[in-house]
């Protein structure tokens, strides 16, 4: 951690917790290899990474974890083949499963059906997915090495009405390993460009479930989930983010756009309920992240966050539109911008207390799959403000088009490109300004995955971003992404 005698930090303190990174920038050092990341920007990630995929929860809580199988360029043709965990009121597959000798070119997996489908009938499902990167700086301050890294995502779910025990309820968990020498961050840059090799947070070459939950599901309206919760698998089903940085965009400002009120693992409840015709979502959480945890030790011992979301799903021009509104609240106790760079004996000290986020989206398909109508490419928008002290950002945009089945016949297939712009808080530029040239940060991620098999993607991505510290070059970032499901 680098500090000066000018930078008082509070370990406690959010907002202080930022100053390692704001100063790592003006450094110009490389970022290192994961292990270093602390000395970069993981202090903010764990504070500011955020979503706004909640207000779009599916009235079926329980549908979250394993939605990738149908969004994400390798789903089966059938529903019945499909690894979207059901429902214990949803039928058994009548369909008899696939046979292991079915083509290796056509097959929705590496291994075959094999056991899958009298698993899933029986309440128990499974899915692992291999991802390797291959990223580097093509342009821009640092080093232009280009390096490796990988992870291995688990995906388990039990239906409780399937294992024969009640309606309507499922246990879930996300197991996460990453590996390798590839940097999640470039130096100059505030926001990790590469999502899948910054969570989960603080664990490097450990295994690490971050998501650990029980879910049930309330009449036909209303689902209830309680626990551990990975934010980003909460994004899974979406066509524009989400995807972990394994799927879709790397940038973390696509996969997760930071909001600065919800950590990148929570633990709490979320009840989601659907009326017509807007669905409600609502959150109480723990304002720390608790990736690490699993047990509720010092629950709301630094406070409380609330967030309300509404979604309404319509049409334009017959094809499905998205609007939605979320708004989120923290209690926490967080530094006062201002005095975050004062010299020892000038400190106030002060502590200010309350941090919002309100956020709009938008979504709508140009185009869909005729034989998949959930599925197609359009166009999205994420706009939202914040009080931008104690909260490091004032306000963002990130907009793109994205989707899949971009080119005929290439249904499987998937495509983004998008731009962000992340404006921080005046507060905290004119606090560090002495030290470093900080300012508000915007960049372009476009993206290709092409679908070799159902089960083996290859994506090529590139970025373009002007860091948040201005004395840095403006960035070309490009890499490369496979991604095997087992």
């Amino acid at each position: 951690m680098l500090t000066s005698p000018q930078s008082p930090l509070n370990t406690s303190s959010t907002l202080s917790e930022l100053l390692p990174a704001i100063e790592s920038l003006s450094s110009q050092e490389p970022s290192g290899t994961n292990d270093s990341v602390g000395t970069t920007l993981t202090d903010l990630t764990q504070e500011q990474i955020s979503t706004q995929g909640i207000d779009l929860l599916p009235a079926d809580a329980s549908l979250i974890v394993q939605e990738p199988s149908e969004t994400d360029g390798s789903a089966e043709p059938a529903p019945a083949d499909s690894d979207r965990p059901e429902t214990s009121d949803s039928p058994a597959p009548t369909a008899p499963p696939k046979s292991d000798n079915e083509s290796l070119w056509r097959r929705s997996h590496l291994t075959g059906d094999g056991w899958r489908s009298r698993l899933r009938a029986r309440g128990v499902t499974f899915n692992l997915e291999f991802t390797q990167f291959y990223q580097g700086l093509a342009a821009g301050s640092g080093d232009k090495d280009f390096d490796y890294g990988g992870r291995l995502d688990a995906l388990i779910n039990l239906d409780t009405g399937k294992l024969g025990l009640w309606q309507g309820g499922g246990f879930h968990t996300h197991l996460e390993y990453r590996f390798g020498n590839l940097s999640a961050f470039q130096d100059g840059i505030l926001f990790p460009v590469n999502t899948g090799k910054i969570l989960p947070l603080n664990s490097p070459d450990a295994i690490v479930a971050s998501s650990l939950y029980f879910s049930q599901q309330i009449g036909d309206r209303a689902s209830l989930l309680v626990g551990k919760i990975n934010v980003v698998d909460l994004l899974a089903g979406d066509l524009f983010f989400g995807g972990w940085g394994t799927q879709r965009f790397m940038n973390i400002a696509f996969v997760v756009p930071p909001k600065g009120v919800v950590p990148p693992t929570l633990m709490g409840a979320i009840a989601n309920i659907k009326t017509q015709p807007v669905t409600f979502t609502f959150m109480v959480f723990d304002p720390n992240d608790r990736t690490d945890d699993y047990w509720p030790d010092d629950l709301f011992s630094d406070g409380v966050n609330f967030s309300l979301g509404a979604t309404h799903v319509g049409t334009i021009s017959g094809r499905p539109t998205t609007y939605a509104l979320n708004a989120t609240y923290s209690t926490k106790e967080r530094t006062d911008l201002r005095d975050v760079l004062l010299p020892p004996g000038l400190e106030t000290n002060a502590a200010r207390q309350g941090s919002y986020n309100i956020e709009f989206q938008f979504s709508h398909l140009l185009h869909q799959n005729p034989t998949n109508p959930r599925e197609g490419w359009g166009v999205f928008l994420k706009a939202a403000l914040a009080d931008g002290n104690p909260n490091p950002i004032e306000n963002y945009l990130v907009l793109g088009l994205g989707g899949k089945g971009l080119i005929g016949g290439r249904e499987q297939d998937s495509f983004g490109l998008g731009f962000y712009y992340y404006n921080f808080s005046d507060d905290l530029k004119n606090a560090v300004n002495p030290l470093v040239d900080f300012g508000d940060e915007y960049g372009i991620e476009m993206y290709y995955s092409y679908a070799i098999t159902p089960w083996f993607h290859l994506t090529a991505d590139l970025q373009f971003i002007d860091p948040a510290n201005q004395d840095s070059d403006d960035a070309l970032v490009l890499g490369l992404r496979s991604r095997i499901r087992f």
